[in-house]
């Protein structure tokens, strides 16, 4: 976890965008997978299906370094916009 947050202080990148984009390209898409298969949709609005993607990959990241989701969001500012960020990040990265 510390290179990644001595990453982050470094190129101004978010925890989870830098913890993304550790990861190879094969791991990434199969995390991704599995949240897109967790996603309830059924009626729910795209904001509620960004949220759901959003915390997913908070609650994976924190898994991940070994915290809480609870404790990675105490070191994120806005932890749910933050993730998503770090989505957007990996995506605009893959293409």
């Amino acid at each position: 976890m510390s290179v990644i947050v001595s990453l982050v202080m470094q190129y101004k990148r978010t925890i989870i965008s830098q913890w993304l984009l550790s990861m190879n390209k094969s791991t990434r898409e199969q995390l991704l997978g599995e949240l897109g298969k967790s996603i309830c949709s059924i009626d729910v609005p795209v904001e509620g299906i960004i949220e759901q993607l959003a915390a997913g990959l908070l609650s994976a990241c924190a898994n991940d370094m070994g915290l809480s989701p609870m404790e990675l969001s105490s070191l994120l500012h806005k932890p749910r916009k933050m993730a998503l960020a770090g989505l957007l990040t990996v995506l605009h990265n893959d293409a």
